[in-house]
């Protein structure tokens, strides 16, 4: 029996190694979304300012114009960008929250057989240490 306690901790710690791993992973993502979206807001505010001052600048030079139109489109192509990298890594987020519950509950489960194994031993040595009490009394009994 010590060899399967042995072999179920090591599955367990094993388990646990990869749940830990996992939420680290998730951590990271969520850090480089939080930075990606800061960056995307950054993006959008400058869009926003340019678009602003070019209003402001409408009876500006055609040549000032067109340069703040360049801008503008450069921006919105760049946001764009943002926002497609931003959603890439809301989706490998999600994927890892799923990995990330798979592997819990996977470890969940080996404790749950590891514990279910545990009681199981526990009854049997009840069980035996009670068939020793019968016997002795049943000696004694007879003894008398």
């Amino acid at each position: 029996m010590r060899v399967s306690e042995t072999h179920l901790g090591t599955v367990i710690r094993v388990k646990d190694f990869q749940v830990k791993k996992a939420q680290r992973e998730l951590a990271v993502i969520k850090i480089n979304r939080v930075q990606e979206e800061g960056t995307l807001t950054s993006l959008e505010d400058r869009q926003s300012t340019a678009m602003s001052d070019a209003v402001r600048k409408m009876k500006s030079k055609a040549v000032d114009l067109q340069t703040s139109q360049a801008f503008i489109q450069s921006l919105s192509r760049q946001i764009q960008r943002q926002e497609e990298k931003v959603q890439e890594i809301i989706t490998q987020e999600e994927g890892k929250r799923g990995e990330l519950l798979e592997k819990s509950q996977s470890k969940q489960m080996i404790e749950k057989i590891d514990q279910r194994r545990k009681d199981e031993q526990e009854k049997e040595q009840e069980r035996k240490a009670q068939r020793v009490i019968d016997i002795l009394a049943q000696r004694m009994k007879s003894g008398l």
